[in-house]
């Protein structure tokens, strides 16, 4: 009953946090701000797509641990949560498209872990159905946290073209991201 327990509490971990993140993005997609930069509508497009794909796989496999009652539970939190974040994004209208994208890439990363906790734990229960699902969402979602780091750059170097009047914007955002690969690239020294 405790391993029953334990991986119903990953799971609901892991969807309340993807479909927090799908309110916002469904809010976020009206923005006609957004619209004006194709490619991060696109990756959001993309992120809204695999977020509802992952949310009902993990759906289906809650259910068949708990019979649907955490689902409920986790519906009501997660229904709450996002009135609290709709009211937060309701003083943070003027915001820069940027740091919507900042935004996602944080809680993308946030769910990346996430997955990351989920496949531990089922592994630790032998549960291979559920590792190689947690594996592939992980893995998904870490590309989409990379397009994001390769969009963000271009469109807040676009907003500060506008702002400021800064010349080049598209070549600073190339060198941002080349810059940031770099970073990722390299390994960590003790």
């Amino acid at each position: 009953m405790v391993k029953l327990a334990v991986i119903r509490d990953s799971l609901v971990d892991v969807l309340g946090v993807e479909e927090t993140v799908l309110q916002r993005i469904e809010r976020h997609l009206k923005d006609e701000r957004v619209k004006k930069y194709p490619r991060a509508s696109e990756v959001v497009e993309k992120i809204r797509g695999l977020l509802t794909l992952q949310a009902c796989e993990l759906e289906v496999h809650l259910s068949s641990v708990d019979g649907g009652f955490e689902t409920k539970l986790k519906k009501t939190a997660t229904s709450f949560m996002g009135a609290v974040a709709y009211i937060y994004e309701r003083f943070r209208t003027n915001e820069p498209v940027s740091k919507s994208l900042r935004d996602y890439y944080t809680l993308l990363n946030h769910a990346v872990i996430g997955y990351g906790m989920l496949h531990t734990t089922v592994l630790a229960f032998n549960e291979e159905e559920l590792a190689d699902m947690a594996r592939r969402h992980m893995a998904e979602l870490a590309q989409l946290v990379l397009e994001l780091s390769e969009v963000i750059p271009f469109v807040l170097a676009s907003e500060l073209a506008e702002e400021t009047q800064i010349k080049g914007e598209q070549s600073i955002a190339q060198q941002a991201v080349v810059q940031y690969r770099e970073a990722w690239a390299r390994k960590a020294t003790l």
